[in-house]
């Protein structure tokens, strides 16, 4: 038996993002009609999958994937003493951190009291650099940073707003991340992010810089709501986890065989 994992559908939902020799969508359909059963880490990874390559319902299962980022080391970093916006990863593309950096310059009373810390990913690019000069940001405001996974877990416990603005993900471990570590989540409400966040986060149309900047600036002048969130999201993350993420894979392998 073939079983197949299906992470996401970004090379067909968003081609325009790829080169034309790209072959990635190619090879995938091709490994989706050869398998006898295909994983799909979320429902929405599910939903896009049978509607873009047309695959039977019944032949898809889908298992939640997990997070490991534990506090389990007394390593400290010196940090930013500037209250912070977090966002983590790569941010190109499909990943949207344009639209937040300009939703942030835009707002007065943002770009005044934060400062926006991006985590992972390349070092900032010349063009980058370019576009944050001409949008009104200094050295001031934005920051690259990098490091291990002690200094991530000590950035999320630091900042005042996990930000995820991406437009599309398979899944999306960060929210679960930060939830893990008691910073709350402000997101966007589309793909698979509603899906893993639930109600543990506060939402905003990726696609719109008020939005975006409307929903950052209440959640940060909303203590309470900040709390709530960061409840929501110890409850929220238990639902998450490696171990059962295995244990499904295994008991529907053990299924396929019999």
């Amino acid at each position: 038996k073939i079983v197949l994992t299906v992470y996401d559908m970004i090379h067909e939902l968003f081609p325009y993002l790829f080169s034309g020799s790209d072959k990635t969508s190619e090879n995938k359909r091709i490994a989706v009609e050869r398998a006898d059963h295909i994983i799909c880490i979320s429902e929405n990874t599910r939903r896009d999958l049978i509607e873009l390559f047309k695959v039977p319902e019944e032949k898809t299962s889908v298992i939640y994937l997990g997070f490991d980022l534990n506090d389990k080391n007394n390593i400290k970093y010196k940090l930013y003493k500037e209250k912070i916006i977090l966002f983590v990863g790569d941010r190109s593309g499909y990943k949207n951190f344009k639209n937040l950096v300009i939703a942030y310059a835009r707002n007065k009373e943002l770009k005044t009291r934060y400062k926006i810390v991006a985590f992972g990913g390349r070092p900032f690019t010349y063009r980058e650099k370019i576009f944050f000069r001409e949008i009104g940001l200094s050295k001031n405001n934005i920051i690259q940073e990098k490091g291990n996974d002690q200094k991530l877990i000590e950035y999320y416990k630091k900042a005042s707003l996990f930000v995820y603005p991406s437009l599309y993900e398979g899944f999306g471990i960060p929210p679960l991340e930060a939830m893990s570590l008691g910073c709350p989540v402000a997101c966007s409400n589309s793909s698979s992010i509603a899906e893993v966040v639930s109600d543990a986060g506060v939402y905003f149309d990726p696609y719109s810089i008020d939005s975006i900047s409307r929903t950052i600036e209440s959640t940060l002048q909303d203590d309470y709501l900040r709390k709530v969130l960061i409840k929501k999201g110890e409850n929220r993350i238990k639902k998450f986890s490696w171990e059962k993420c295995s244990l499904d894979t295994y008991n529907l392998y053990k299924k396929l065989i019999s």
